[in-house]
């Protein structure tokens, strides 16, 4: 897209400020006030419909079909058509100044924007020259194409640029302004001439990184933009279902053997990937069934959540399919070969017929791999010289592309309803960028094995240099504005300082271990130290309780044999109490037989006197003896109370 006498992007931002004034329903109307802006200030008198459409091309930048002016000028009362030239009454043509006002004012906003681009890039490039032509392209692309073919010499820089303005309300109003006004022009040039629904079966072909956008493999801000697209989906099918989701077998091949890798990475037959896609996979994946189930709620949430299918034609290279065959053996690159694949896919699906429209075209591919965005670009333009037709649809569409056409077909553009989140021109800053780090990360990381491989490089390099990919942000929204520079460099400069760095912190870590190392050997020796000192007391006390037990030993055997030598002389004292006891009773008796034996012979009655009295001795004695056992009775239960 070239840059014009007023930019297009001036052009883009007048069409959303007319709209927002509510005085026109369609976009022909719009139209209308450029095309009499053309006739007024060209003092143009005559003209037939391709004149004007080049005119609007030359001076506004509008890619604009035929079939649209002819409706446009319509709206222009003055003008009268005849055998297709169109005839100026000069007496109802009235210069609308309000017009002239808000392109002006557009195009000075869009001049400023470039030249605040410009002086961003000297300020980061000393000494270096902006080309202003291309830059202006670039910038164009950026803000406008959804497609996201190509990335021009300036796009990571313009990217970093809005990057670091994301908090420049002005300016982010500005370019809101542009790509609003951009998505309102589509209506135009896509001739979407009825909004409201679709009324024509349309089946959308879903490639591998759409899907895995879809359920968050990509990251969140990839998985909103899928989502927004499929509410247009929703949308579009309320009143009966006319867009059908589906994804080729051979996308389901590409997905089955990125599983059967993630399941190698997990098993550890495999170095793990940096992709963002593949990192979602593994983690929190510990064996090779955990990625199994991944695989499985993956496909189970395409078909129930979602409602995306695989195609089940499988007659794609039969004989009568031939003749709308695209493949060709001149592509040697396989991602280029696989796209011009799914392009000729389509033209198969669609029997090699050409649509004007892409709404009407029964079959895309939705994509946002360049390789295939640029195959389905080539082919279109092939079949506007083959066919000599003006326009023609596409055989394939970037996510954002077909989620803005399905937008303003459903009747959103002049409804005043809130636009698609893709024109955020910072998320699209940040896609970009990400993108570009993620390519960037792919090319050293590889080029750094092949220097490994060939001795280039030592293995100190290599660990460092996948140290550092490894810390760069591959995620849009990992991106932010403030470190945008470092995330970005991937110089020879910077690689080598990182390096050193690695280098300079290896030593101070090695620095760091030794210190540990002796902090952990003196601390080791004193617990040596501490362990014997407590092993001796341990020893001490065991060998003074082996000591005291053999001493309890002793004094149980002394304490044993005293007891017993006290038994002895206890049962000693009993046998002399008892011999005394029965001795003193004996004589006690001899003693009394003798006296009654004597006491008989002197004198029978002293005899019995002398019975007598013994009588009462005996009789003294037994109480004696009871009123002793008595005694000792009674003082024991004393003793005991």
């Amino acid at each position: 897209m070239n840059l014009t006498k007023t930019s297009i992007l001036a052009s883009f931002a007048t069409i959303k400020i007319l709209n927002d004034t509510k005085k026109y329903n369609n976009p022909y109307q719009i139209l209308s006030e450029f095309i009499n802006y053309i006739i007024c200030t060209e003092k143009i008198y005559t003209f037939n419909s391709i004149e004007m459409k080049n005119y609007l091309k030359s001076i506004f930048g509008f890619d604009i079909p035929e079939a649209v002016v002819k409706t446009s000028t319509k709206n222009l009362s003055y003008l009268n058509r005849n055998d297709g030239i169109y005839t100026v009454d000069r007496n109802g043509l009235a210069v609308d100044d309000s017009f002239e006002a808000t392109r002006i004012s557009a195009e000075t906003t869009n001049t400023n924007i470039i030249e605040s681009l410009v002086a961003y890039i000297e300020s980061k490039e000393s000494g270096s020259v902006v080309d202003r032509n291309i830059l202006t392209q670039d910038f164009i692309a950026f803000v406008v194409d959804d497609q996201q073919r190509t990335v021009g010499k300036y796009t990571d820089l313009i990217s970093e640029f809005i990057l670091k303005n994301e908090n420049n309300v002005n300016m982010q109003n500005d370019l809101r302004t542009i790509q609003e006004g951009s998505i309102l022009y589509i209506g135009l040039n896509h001739n979407i001439n009825e909004t409201g629904s679709i009324t024509k079966k349309l089946t959308l072909f879903l490639s591998m990184e759409i899907l895995f956008s879809l359920v968050g493999f990509n990251g969140t801000i990839h998985q909103r933009l899928a989502e927004e697209f499929l509410v247009q989906v929703k949308n579009a099918n309320l009143n009966g279902q006319k867009i059908f989701l589906r994804y080729f077998s051979e996308v389901k091949e590409e997905i089955d053997s990125y599983f059967d890798n993630a399941e190698m990475i997990v098993d550890g037959k495999m170095q793990p990937m940096d992709r963002v896609a593949m990192k979602a996979i593994i983690n929190n994946c510990n064996e090779v069934s955990d990625v199994t189930v991944k695989k499985s709620d993956f496909y189970h949430s395409l078909q129930y959540r979602y409602g995306i299918l695989e195609d089940n034609k499988n007659d794609y290279y039969s004989v009568e399919n031939n003749i709308n065959n695209l493949e060709s053996i001149e592509y040697t690159d396989p991602q280029i070969q696989a796209s011009w694949k799914y392009i000729s896919h389509i033209n198969k699906l669609r029997k090699g017929q050409i649509f004007s429209n892409n709404i009407e075209s029964e079959y895309i591919l939705i994509t946002n791999t360049r390789s295939a965005l640029n195959a389905s670009k080539e082919q279109a333009d092939k079949d506007k010289v083959t066919k000599n037709i003006e326009q023609t649809s596409d055989y394939a569409l970037s996510l954002n592309k077909i989620t803005n056409i399905l937008w303003y077909k459903l009747g959103n553009g002049f409804g005043r309803k809130e636009y698609p989140t893709n024109i955020d021109t910072v998320l699209r800053a940040r896609i970009v960028l990400a993108s570009s780090i993620s390519q960037n990360v792919t090319e050293i990381y590889n080029k750094a094995k092949s220097q490994h491989k060939k001795g280039e490089i030592s293995d100190e390099q290599l660990a460092a240099r996948i140290i550092m990919l490894r810390k760069k942000p591959l995620l849009p929204e990992e991106l932010e504005g403030d470190v945008i520079e470092e995330s970005m460099d991937f110089s020879p400069d910077y690689i080598s300082r990182f390096e050193q760095e690695i280098n300079e912190n290896k030593a101070a870590l090695e620095k760091k271990d030794k210190e540990i190392e002796q902090i952990i050997n003196k601390s080791q020796k004193i617990i040596v130290e501490k362990e014997n000192t407590i092993a001796e007391k341990e020893q001490l006390i065991i060998q003074k309780s082996q000591e005291n037990e053999a001493l309890n030993v002793e004094l149980k055997k002394y304490k044993e044999k005293e007891d017993n030598e006290k038994a002895k002389k206890e049962k000693r004292k009993r046998i002399w109490k008892i011999i005394w006891s029965i001795g003193w009773r004996v004589s006690l008796y001899l003693f009394i037989g003798m006296l009654a034996y004597k006491a008989y012979k002197y004198d029978k009655e002293l005899l019995g006197m002398f019975l007598s009295i013994s009588d009462v001795v005996l009789l003294l004695k037994t109480g004696l003896n009871k009123g002793i056992k008595f005694r000792r009775k009674h003082k024991v239960v004393e003793i005991n109370e």
